[in-house]
């Protein structure tokens, strides 16, 4: 499949000025795409007047009924972080557009609280786990990045692409790309982290960038300079299963020594022998 990154400068609370530009990059991006991906928060930014006005109602909201109608003209899928309004809370949301519609809504798991995430969003309890045409892809946000078994997690579900919307401000850029680079090369599946550019009054920090998608060998596809831009690579997503046959890490897994448990009740897929034979369950 084509994974279009759009990579763009997200105004605090100049929602039209963002709208527009973004737009108009998908529109560029669409005719040669099949996932178009934007950043986090890329309407309102962190401006929490425009957080709380402009915040999405699932299903129903102002941006996502423009992009419904986008990725309908141009059959794609668009993975939108925008906020999410929802009985009476605030979410750090990303949705899942395609062609047919919404496909789901992840809602963010690990609010980063040096931006005061905790205190403007509540905290999500399900994994961005979504179905497609091209099969299961997952969805996580920025500060979810630090934390492994998410995307373990994402993977034992059946992801073999993993979209990552970020605001992740330069200071730890370093940090973006090795963990970017580590999620995929030890899940052995594509990482597709889309990240801002420029200045935001609202965190006092400065966005260089560095969007890119690693392939299941922890390999650099593409890399975005700082500044405005569309992107877009072609993902083979047979690579998964061949470099799982070259590599089979998946069999090599000591879960009688540890696991993944998790209230989400994910089974372990069972990708051939373990070393030695064990359950064939994770620990819940």
């Amino acid at each position: 499949m084509r994974v279009s990154i759009i990579q763009m400068r997200v105004i605090d609370g100049d929602v039209q000025t963002n709208i527009a530009r973004g737009l108009k990059l998908i529109r560029e991006a669409a005719e040669n795409s099949d996932f178009i991906v934007l950043p986090e928060l890329w309407t309102t930014g962190y401006d929490f007047s425009a957080i709380t006005k402009y915040a999405e109602g699932e299903g129903k909201g102002w941006s996502n009924e423009l992009l419904r109608a986008v990725a309908e003209e141009y059959g794609v899928y668009i993975v939108s972080s925008v906020p999410l309004k929802e009985n009476g809370k605030l979410y750090d949301a990303a949705f899942l557009i395609g062609p047919d519609g919404i496909t789901g809504a992840y809602r963010k798991i690990h609010l980063f609280r040096p931006y005061g995430e905790d205190k403007m969003f509540t905290a999500g309890d399900e994994l961005g786990y979504f179905n497609t045409s091209f099969g299961g892809v997952g969805v996580a946000i920025c500060y979810d990045l630090r934390f492994p078994e998410l995307f373990r997690l994402l993977t034992m579900k059946g992801a073999k692409v993993i979209f990552v919307p970020a605001s992740w401000g330069a200071p730890r850029a370093l940090q973006w790309k090795t963990l970017l680079r580590a999620r995929a090369a030890e899940n052995q599946v594509f990482m597709v982290g889309v990240n801002k550019v420029g200045e935001s009054r609202a965190t006092g920090e400065h966005y260089s960038g560095n969007s890119a998608v690693y392939d299941p060998f922890g390999f650099e596809l593409v890399h975005s300079e700082e500044s405005e831009q569309v992107l877009t690579v072609n993902v083979d997503l047979r690579t998964v299963d061949k470099i799982r046959e070259m590599l089979p890490i998946w069999h090599d897994r000591r879960t009688d020594l540890y696991g993944v448990g998790s209230t989400w009740g994910v089974r372990d897929p069972g990708w051939g022998k373990r070393a030695p034979e064990t359950s064939n369950t994770e620990p819940t």
